[in-house]
């Protein structure tokens, strides 16, 4: 392993050491995500689902799953899809712009960005981006080595 890359998965390990509160989903309201649409925005915050956190807490297990989605007459299916974005967000760095351009290049939950290799993943994300003005803001190889290292100490929490 390069001496960058050994730095870089000691740091992302005494990082999640440290973390008050590893594994746990950034905290975005969800007007702030552009993967809730505003009617789902409606329909959770009428069952007390204000934000990101609570979204996957509420969308992570079978049973609270289904219940949401008797809650609020989102389909579960949905609600998975949602629950994947969601986890996607507890890797530290992740927010919901870059969030948006992993699942276009084919990462849709932590386990898939957890399998990745940071070049081929940095190339997709390239292509992803192709003519946007976000390709000009794609993070470095060196950051999506460590979502990747970070990725993989996560604990799942989605069944």
């Amino acid at each position: 392993m390069a001496p960058t890359r050994l730095v870089l998965a000691a740091a992302t390990a005494l990082m999640l050491l440290v973390t008050p509160v590893p594994g746990l989903a950034s905290h975005y309201a969800l007007d702030q995500v552009g993967f809730v649409t505003p009617a789902e925005r409606r329909a959770l915050a009428r069952a007390g689902v204000l934000d990101t956190r609570v979204l996957l807490d509420w969308a992570a297990s079978n049973t609270r799953r289904a219940w949401l989605s008797e809650t609020t007459s989102i389909p579960v299916e949905r609600l998975m899809v949602l629950a994947a974005r969601c986890d996607l967000l507890r890797v530290e760095g992740i927010g919901p712009t870059i969030l948006e351009v992993l699942v276009k290049a084919g990462v849709g939950d932590s386990h898939a960005l957890a399998r990745a290799r940071s070049g081929a993943l940095l190339k997709a994300l390239r292509v992803a981006t192709r003519g946007t003005a976000m390709q000009q803001r794609l993070p470095a190889e060196e950051t999506l080595t460590a979502w990747i290292l970070e990725a993989r100490l996560l604990r799942p929490v989605v069944e």
